[in-house]
């Protein structure tokens, strides 16, 4: 025998426990690493349209200021010789805003896979379009479901003063998941802003004030004072008149108003802001700013337009600044009319047409107008507006709608009836008690007292079953004489 007892032994775990551990592991690995890919996923994806949004800030921001780099100016259009100078100055200007414009949007949207030499539809695929509102241009936006980026009829264009320009930007955003990028590779993704173009190339005069003038001094008349007569000597002293002095008129200075110069309104200041574009799928409008101090008024219109439909479509009215200037029923071209509004000095209005009865697809044609001013000013564009065929037509994808089935449960109430007791109050028959009366016993020389029974009926308050209640009676014995 051991002199020290062995320690216990631990206890053996069962064969069947052996290995749970890493069969579990192995079950979960799986759904954990999908669930971080997707985390992963969700944050490149947040990440790359705020990259592309960013872009297409920058690129907003700086084409309505109208600026441009330098280096691609390209000389050709003037017989100057100088690029973005002389004659041809401002169509230089306008072709080398274009890719200055793409550069900053390009430089605004930097650390995404992107690659401008893909095909649209391929993941990595980046583009950036520029279009602007100017007469004769039109934008197509984009088509997420075929995944078509944005374009410009007939060319991109970065707008001059006054037009609305915009910048989008069409990004083919690449998937690493592994599951989920086998059968969708990509997601297109779309940023657009939109701006106006500043008045960059307009000259402002700001009419002097008028100056500031003194009080001037206007002579009058002094009054010649009167001579004093000399008191002559009487033998009787008498008091002698003192002279009399004469007032002194004061002279009183007089503020004479000086003219205030109005500066004669000047025709190179009245112009159209943004030309003569579609206001909606029935008007044609065209807005007018007049740079002047002093205001200009509105004589007359004249519009030669498109019949789309002779004898339908019809010319309706037309408001100039919110006032209407001309209403009627035209059926052909061309339309005018005359008017009185005043157009205020430093400001913008716009004139339009309403048409009636116009065939599906709105105004399209040829439109030229002129509006006259007084002082001999005219403001006049034209624009032509044809239909325009996208080469890609969007397919819409059916989506499938999920209906839940099975059997609805209907909960239905059932009242329980309850009984009540019923209180009835029920005369007790033969309630009436005769009540023995007291007979005492007679004695020597004791009278006799005899009390007459009396009934008394008993009200008895009994529920359900009525119950008789025997009434007790007392019976009084007198004792015996003596």
């Amino acid at each position: 025998m051991d002199a020290f007892p062995s320690s216990p032994q631990p206890p053996r775990r069962s064969r069947r426990f052996r290995g749970q551990g890493a069969v579990e592991f192995a079950l979960i690995l799986p759904v954990l690493l999908l669930v971080i890919f997707m985390i992963i996923e969700l944050a490149r994806l947040l990440h790359a349209y705020l990259v592309i949004e960013n872009g297409a800030r920058y690129g907003v921001r700086y084409a309505v200021t109208g600026e441009y780099n330098d280096t691609y100016c390209v000389d050709g259009l003037d017989a100057g010789g100088t690029a973005c100078d002389g004659d041809g100055q401002r169509s230089e200007e306008d072709a080398a805003r274009l890719p200055s414009i793409e550069d900053v949007a390009r430089a605004g949207s930097t650390s995404v896979l992107r690659d401008e030499s893909l095909s649209p539809g391929d993941p990595g695929f980046f583009t950036i379009t520029v279009c602007s509102s100017r007469s004769g241009f039109g934008w197509f936006g984009s088509d997420q479901a075929t995944m078509t980026p944005a374009y410009c009829v007939p060319t991109e264009d970065a707008g001059g003063p006054g037009d609305r320009v915009s910048v989008t930007i069409d990004f083919e955003h690449p998937l690493i998941t592994p599951i989920l990028s086998s059968f969708w590779p990509q997601l297109h993704l779309v940023a657009k802003r939109e701006g106006i173009v500043e008045q960059f190339r307009t000259a402002r005069v700001v009419g002097l004030p008028a100056t500031i003038s003194g009080p001037t001094w206007t002579p009058t008349d002094t009054f010649t004072p009167s001579q004093t007569f000399t008191p002559s000597e009487t033998p009787t002293p008498s008091e002698t008149a003192s002279p009399t002095a004469s007032d002194t008129p004061t002279v009183t200075p007089t503020r004479t108003a000086s003219p205030t110069n109005t500066p004669t309104p000047s025709c190179a200041l009245l112009f159209s802001t943004a030309g003569l574009y579609k206001d909606s799928s029935d008007r044609i409008a065209i807005d007018v700013t007049n740079d002047n101090v002093a205001s200009l008024t509105l004589t007359s219109f004249n519009l030669s337009w498109t019949s789309l439909d002779p004898g339908v479509m019809y010319a309706d009215y037309s408001d100039y600044g919110a006032t209407q200037v001309w209403n009627g029923t035209d059926y052909t071209s061309p339309t005018s009319g005359s008017s009185s509004v005043a157009h205020p000095g430093g400001s913008t209005m716009t004139w339009f047409m309403d048409y009636d009865d116009v065939p599906v697809g709105g105004i399209r044609g040829t439109y030229n107008v002129t509006l006259s001013f007084t002082n001999g000013c005219t403001v006049s564009d034209s624009i032509t507006m044809a239909t325009v065929t996208p080469s890609r037509t969007p397919t819409r994808s059916q989506t499938p709608t999920r209906t839940a089935t099975g059997p609805t449960p209907t909960a239905s109430r059932t009242p329980t009836a309850s009984r009540t007791p019923t209180r009835t109050r029920t005369p007790t028959p033969g309630a009436a008690t005769n009540t023995p009366s007291r007979t005492p016993t007679p004695g020597p020389a004791s009278p006799t007292n005899t009390r007459t029974p009396t009934r008394t009926p008993t009200n008895t308050s009994v529920v359900q079953t009525p119950t008789n209640s025997p009434t007790p009676s007392k019976t009084a014995t007198s004792p015996a004489g003596g």
